[in-house]
């Protein structure tokens, strides 16, 4: 099918009709409204790759309160939970939230980071429960995203590695 972009106005009335008659689909402010979700989308993943880095920052400075107080804010956004709620969730119920909001593979890299810079914090910070409670929750994020994601990344393979290692 040829797709014909026609901005439907009382002047182009007569083109659109021919368009239609012969099979063509016509659509108006296509390219408009596809734009702002693209864009939308593109901000939404810069965000979260700042919110990542900022968190690298507190805790690699000593400071793992703020990184964790970051992460508090990003999750209540991203998934309306805040992170002591998160905390105690058990991993099914979470993944099942993750598989229900159907992220794109962008977006689950970048949940499994912010998942995994959250456990880190709170093991900085001397909370090992909770630590252990994201790890799990990571390693099941990186289970999700490989099941969308079919290329194979030793970086990826390694991080679940270390993980296994810090849960044993």
């Amino acid at each position: 099918n040829i797709i014909i972009f026609v901005r439907i106005k009382k002047k182009c009335n007569y083109l659109a009709n021919f368009a239609k008659n012969f099979g063509f689909y016509c659509f108006s402010k296509l390219i408009t409204s596809k734009m702002p979700t693209e864009d939308y989308l593109l901000k939404y993943l810069e965000k979260l790759s700042r919110v990542i880095a900022a968190m690298l920052g507190f805790r690699d400075s000593g400071f793992p309160e703020d990184a964790l107080k970051m992460a508090d804010g990003t999750y209540r956004e991203l998934l309306n939970v805040d992170l002591k709620e998160l905390t105690v969730e058990p991993t099914e119920k979470f993944s099942e939230t993750i598989r229900k909001a159907n992220y794109s593979a962008s977006i689950l890299d970048l949940l499994v980071q912010l998942t995994y810079e959250t456990a880190n914090a709170f093991e900085q910070n001397r909370q090992s429960a909770e630590a252990h409670s994201f790890y799990r929750k990571t390693l099941e994020l990186y289970r999700l995203l490989n099941e969308k994601d079919k290329t194979f990344s030793f970086e990826r393979e390694m991080r679940i590695g270390e993980i296994n290692e810090k849960l044993l």
